[in-house]
């Protein structure tokens, strides 16, 4: 079965040479690899060319969308791996294991695995973490999803005739993983083989990941809410299953809520506080009420660490499910400091895209879209 593994990038990543030379090499001798480049650097391009590859190269920023269906225009194989230029495949079958997992499958996402030992990538593992059991559930559960992380996934060429060419969109896996679940694309998730995932080199790199992240989510939540509030509806439990586990600041920030007592209480303490200073006799009267906001204080403190290790152990067995790391000290600080960063970041992309209306996203381009060529059969 020949396999047509699809590479978009934009100007040429670092990790690009070092993939393409890993799917070469690769021991499945029925392959091909395009490589789509936008404003590619003249040093990859020379070493591109020295390898046996379509290399199709564009000298505008045409978007990832586009680089993908222009790829796609010119596979020849029965199955297409997508794959981006920041993931290393784990070894030489990988190829040959993606062919035999397929079988019987039309869609499929790829384990990711996180690498590096910085702060930063300890926190971006858990929410792959998140990512990685969540269309495990979905694949044991469904044997369809509604969205996958886009750096690796893989789809037959029937399942592409049956889809369509990717739509622009800023989260164009979730919007083609959606459209995968209505034409009834039967689904899978496959643990091994799997890809080695880079996380964002910078903090100021992660943030700008994030916020068009959340902004092609809520786009994506706009656009299709029907149909997400029609699989609410049809699967309850398994929604708000999969909604708590990849939002684990649901419940913290919910005990914060539960410490923010009314503002009038804490001004009346203020006030109470004041008067005890010259009449000591209003100083019970303001025992009593400090009582009061220091019970809805350890009464949040409480629920966020019961919380806490609850999630430990769901994440746990998690992590153990799909093969991947767990450590109580990273989770700590994953759960308590950067899951409600992210949350909270989540949470401003819904307000920017449903209240003020924008919907743009700096450094990402998103091309307009073809009626034409969205429905053109591959």
């Amino acid at each position: 079965m020949k396999v047509s593994v699809i590479i978009p990038s934009y100007g040429g990543g670092r990790r690009l040479l070092q993939l393409v030379d890993h799917l070469v090499n690769n021991n499945h001798k029925e392959k091909e690899v395009i490589v789509v480049i936008d404003q590619p650097r003249p040093e990859v391009v020379k070493e591109l060319r020295k390898k046996p590859v379509k290399l199709i190269l564009r000298d505008e920023r045409g978007g990832k969308v586009t680089a993908l269906n222009e790829a796609v225009k010119q596979a020849t194989g029965d199955i297409f791996i997508f794959l981006d230029d920041d993931v290393v495949p784990n070894g030489n079958g990988f190829i040959e294991g993606i062919v035999e997992k397929m079988n019987g499958y039309h869609v499929a996402e790829i384990r990711k695995v996180i690498i590096g030992k910085s702060l930063l990538a300890r926190m971006v593992h858990y929410d792959y973490v998140g990512y990685n059991y969540g269309n495990y559930l979905f694949w044991k559960h469904l044997k369809r999803c509604v969205g996958f992380n886009g750096a690796a996934f893989v789809l037959t060429r029937e399942g592409v005739k049956r889809v369509g060419s990717f739509k622009p969109a800023v989260a164009e896996d979730l919007e083609f993983g959606l459209r995968t679940f209505l034409a009834g694309l039967d689904f899978r998730y496959i643990i091994t083989p799997y890809v080695y995932n880079d996380p964002p080199p910078s903090w100021r790199d992660w943030f700008k990941q994030r916020v068009r992240w959340a902004v092609g989510a809520a786009l994506w939540v706009k656009d299709h809410w029907r149909v997400l509030a029609r699989l609410i509806m049809q699967n309850p439990v398994f929604a708000m299953l999969i909604l708590l586990f990849l939002l684990p600041s649901l419940i913290t920030l919910s005990a914060a809520l539960l410490a923010n007592t009314n503002l009038m209480d804490k001004i009346a303490l203020l006030v109470l506080l004041s008067i005890s200073s010259f009449h000591p006799g209003f100083i019970p009267i303001a025992a009593a009420l400090s009582y009061k906001l220091l019970y809805a204080l350890i009464k949040a403190v409480i629920i966020s660490v019961i919380s806490y290790f609850a999630y430990s152990i769901f994440y746990y067995q998690a992590a153990k499910r799909v093969k991947l790391r767990f450590n109580p000290l990273d989770f700590a600080i994953y759960f308590f400091v950067y899951s409600p960063l992210w949350f909270l970041m989540l949470l401003s992309g819904f307000i920017r895209v449903f209240v003020f209306r924008r919907t743009t996203v700096s450094d990402w381009v998103v091309p307009e879209e073809d009626e034409e060529e969205s429905e053109k059969p591959v």
